[in-house]
């Protein structure tokens, strides 16, 4: 009788076949990395620039229903009418139409002006990039949650400089009529916002007083723009993407532009380091020319 002799079963890897395998598997692991952290930074990039478009189509919903621009801050003691946030800076304005920064904060929270107070948290995302969360802040004043200190800013020289620096009641440059404004396509209305370059030069803090965008150069003549409102550096446009950042044009469009295209004199590109004070303000003033453009 003829007997059948049963197979062996292999139940295991060998030693030289797990090498095998962890080895595949760190080569796949090392080809996918960088395309998922390039993937990631594209998603961000595209949610920054989605923010910027929201919030300046929100500016261009503002100007059409009040055929003005917005202040980049309220004087003291008046009032945001809808919000009736004090001494509103122009995330109010935009949030008419986008929601205000401080979605869960209370009343009381909202009419905070005390510099020195802790103040509510930015919840609202679309004034928030993702690359550049809260926890980048620290200012020399401390105040890392204020929206004074949040990711974007506001073209304040040209479009709404609400500073009384010139004998009351005249401000230096509010309110700015829209037929003033000669391209709408070309006039910078709000971007990524480095804050004051001085203070990030000195201990690498970003977001000083970054609620405002600083042209390449300051407008001294009509706007009174040798005193700033962030204090002693300018505060220009952060390339946070690539080396580009994320700007709204007064049409409603938005774009991501190098600090070179913006009219900036660039100093160090890594560190967003530009020349004080030089450079090309044509897509800034609302003309789309420069009259007296510096190199």
């Amino acid at each position: 009788m003829h007997r059948s002799v049963p197979s062996t079963i292999r139940s295991a890897f060998t030693l030289i076949e797990l090498l095998v395998v962890i080895s595949i598997i760190t080569l796949l692991v090392g080809l996918l990395l960088p395309a998922l952290s390039s993937a990631r930074d594209a998603g961000r990039a595209a949610v920054n620039l989605t923010n910027v478009r929201s919030l300046g189509q929100g500016l261009h919903h503002y100007m059409n229903d009040w055929e003005a621009l917005i202040p980049v801050r309220l004087p003291p003691g008046e009032r945001h009418q809808k919000s009736q946030r004090l001494e509103a800076r122009w995330h109010w304005f935009v949030g008419d139409y986008v929601g205000y920064p401080f979605k869960a904060a209370s009343d009381a929270d909202r009419n905070i002006i005390t510099t020195g107070a802790p103040l509510p948290r930015l919840d609202n995302a679309v004034f928030l990039d993702p690359n550049h969360t809260l926890a980048d802040l620290g200012g020399s004043s401390g105040n890392v949650d204020a929206a004074r200190n949040g990711s974007y800013g506001y073209n304040y020289h040209y479009l709404g400089n609400s500073r009384v620096d010139n004998p009351r009641p005249h401000y230096d440059n509010f309110p700015v009529r829209l037929s003033l404004i000669k391209t709408w396509d070309r006039t910078i209305c709000i971007a990524g916002s480095l804050g004051n370059q001085s203070v990030f030069a000195e201990s690498g803090k970003r977001g000083e007083h970054s609620y405002t965008l600083d042209p390449p150069r300051l407008d001294t003549k009509r706007n009174n723009a040798q005193k700033f409102a962030q204090g002693s550096g300018m505060s220009p446009v952060e390339a946070r993407h690539k080396q580009r950042g994320a700007v709204a044009f007064l049409d409603g469009h938005a774009a991501n532009m190098t600090l070179a295209e913006l009219g900036y004199v660039v100093l160090d590109e890594d560190r967003n380091q530009v020349a004080h004070n030089r450079g090309n303000n044509s897509l800034w003033n609302g003309l789309g020319t420069d009259p007296e453009p510096s190199r």
